[in-house]
């Protein structure tokens, strides 16, 4: 089973309909059959809850549903990465391109299991996109991923 790498946008999709749900679903599923074994680092389950929170209060979801999404959460369905273990690395892809700390916890994910990286982020993609060509945007996925590895994390 192929590691893959889902940030925290894409998974939210699964749970709340936006653009592209129907690509998050689908990835999320692939990893139910077995074709995908997810991972990211073990902070995404509070940045999730962050996300659905937001979500009440902008109104697009009641807090009973957002409770509901939480109680939902796959947990036992993502390998956790301890983000202390990803630091280091995530630090270095931050300063290299221009990004956040948090958001290169999920490169340095990527990167120590040898994985792609599934964004929704299209700000993220476009600063690392032609550095990091495992880094994909959901919105521009056609099928599953192809499994392209990146470069052994130094």
């Amino acid at each position: 089973m192929t590691p893959l790498i889902l940030d925290t946008g894409v998974l939210v999709k699964v749970f709340v309909e936006e653009t592209d749900s129907d690509k998050a679903v689908a990835l999320f599923q692939a990893s139910a059959e077995g074709i995908y074994r997810l991972a990211a680092p073990d902070f995404m389950a509070i940045e999730f809850g962050n996300v659905i929170w937001k979500h009440v209060q902008r109104a697009i979801l009641l807090e009973e549903e957002a409770r509901q999404t939480l109680e939902d959460f796959p947990f036992d369905r993502i390998e956790w990465l301890p983000a202390s273990m990803l630091l280091s690395d995530a630090f270095r892809f931050a300063t290299e391109y221009n990004i956040a700390v948090y958001d290169g916890a999920f490169l340095a994910s990527a990167a120590s299991l040898g994985v792609e990286f599934i964004t929704a982020d299209e700000a993220l993609h476009r600063k690392v996109r032609g550095g990091l060509p495992w880094v994909k945007l959901l919105r521009n996925l056609d099928g599953l991923p192809s499994g392209a590895r990146p470069p052994e994390s130094t």
